[in-house]
């Protein structure tokens, strides 16, 4: 996409991307074989957001052999690629990406800029303390095991109250880009995002495809802004101790414009699901694995009513 036709719109929508990455811990590198895939999205796929979620989910891989393609990738012709690189290449904290990020501090995309001085912050305290702090991963204990109630957005809209609407959001594709193998994750993560949008005041939430038309009319009378936000589960990592046994989930969220073309904002979040060995191990870990993608999309979502805010000027 030519930066014409977004810079004035990215530039504004996309200022609070830098305060709504979350720190995350990182895991033992992915399998060549199971990023080379990514890598060939990043580099030659056709949508931008699909190159903005290879390049996020490059940065959560800790392997140190990305580098070079999230480095090509800052000089992607899309903006929102370009910060999503350099949100990667801070992930990473590999010295290598110092230079080129230098050089996107004079990206003509206010929010690139502001991105590349985050990475480079990031990848210099790393060099001077290369442990990640354990207090930037949530941590979500075993008595929350069943704390994931269901929750499904379907919205009348005669049950709206217009005059309190301020945004419209549609709940996009929630995908599940890691290696972890459970159906269910999907699904769960588009009920999570939507518990969490629904409970924001001013933000009426439509699935996709189904905005009602008289819904339509209201969001023409009323000339409200109407997003769409859209999911990655980037990573999810099964750990197993002698006593104990974690899974920790990566998310990252993308807050778009009404016909997807142009990214607003990235939310990122991570947590963990801890508890005592017990019982039989894959239907422990499928459990825990469902806590931490609940912990990770509300850590998120923290950020969201801000980034809808800011989007939506």
């Amino acid at each position: 996409m030519p930066l014409g036709r977004s810079r004035r719109s990215f530039a504004s929508g996309l200022l609070a991307l830098a305060g709504l990455s979350l720190g995350l811990a990182f895991a033992p590198a992915l399998a060549q074989t199971d990023h080379a895939t990514v890598i060939r999205v990043l580099e030659g796929g056709r949508d931008f957001r699909a190159r903005a979620r290879a390049a996020l989910a490059l940065g959560s891989s800790a392997d140190p052999a990305v580098v070079p393609a999230l480095i090509a990738a800052l000089e992607d012709a899309n903006p929102a690629v370009r910060a999503a690189a350099a949100t990667g290449l801070g992930r990473l904290a590999d010295a290598r990406a110092l230079p080129p990020l230098r050089v996107r501090l004079s990206d003509p995309e206010r929010a690139v800029r502001a991105e590349a001085q985050r990475a480079i912050a990031a990848i210099e305290i790393a060099r001077a303390r290369p442990a990640p702090s354990a207090a930037l991963a949530a941590t979500l204990p075993a008595s929350a095991a069943d704390r994931l109630p269901s929750f499904t957005v379907v919205p009348r809209a005669q049950d709206i109250v217009w005059s309190s609407v301020r945004y419209v959001v549609v709940l996009g594709t929630m995908e599940n880009r890691s290696r972890y193998r459970d159906d269910g994750l999907s699904g769960l993560m588009a009920s999570e995002v939507g518990r969490s949008l629904v409970v924001l005041r001013g933000v009426a939430t439509f699935p996709d495809g189904q905005v009602p038309p008289e819904a339509e009319r209201e969001i023409q009378r009323r000339r409200l802004p109407k997003l769409r936000l859209e999911g990655s589960l980037n990573r999810v990592e099964p750990r197993v101790e002698p006593r104990e046994m974690s899974v920790r989930c990566e998310v990252s969220l993308m807050l778009l414009d009404d016909a997807g073309r142009n990214m607003r904002s990235v939310l990122n979040g991570a947590a963990t699901g801890v508890a005592p060995r017990a019982g039989a191990r894959p239907q422990q870990e499928q459990r825990l694995a469902r806590q931490a993608l609940s912990g990770a999309v509300r850590s998120a979502m923290q950020g969201a009513a801000h980034a809808i805010s800011s989007a939506a000027r």
